[in-house]
């Protein structure tokens, strides 16, 4: 089965850190088997929000939502040693 890099970023996040909420985005790398690149970007989708620390950070109302973005799916060579990156948070300005 064929390797992909899936390279996110989030926008438009309310992240509780160190107590306080901002809107943030983040950029975070996720390596995964799938048949194809469609299937390569819901697996990395799911795999990242199914991290239970970032999903206790996120305060977004049902009115308010997020925006989650796959901005490259490469193939590329199996490699063990690759595993996922953390987040990588910066503060959303776009979110005025």
């Amino acid at each position: 089965m064929p390797f992909f890099h899936v390279f996110l970023r989030g926008e438009h996040f309310l992240i509780e850190m160190d107590g306080k909420q901002s809107m943030m985005g983040f950029y975070k790398n996720v390596y995964v088997e799938a048949a194809n690149e469609d299937e390569a970007a819901g697996f990395a989708v799911k795999h990242a929000f199914a991290d239970p620390e970032f999903k206790a950070r996120v305060k977004n109302k049902p009115d308010n939502p997020p925006a989650l973005n796959i901005e490259e799916i490469t193939a590329i060579e199996k490699d063990a040693t690759l595993v996922d990156s953390g987040f990588v948070f910066f503060p959303d300005e776009s979110a005025g």
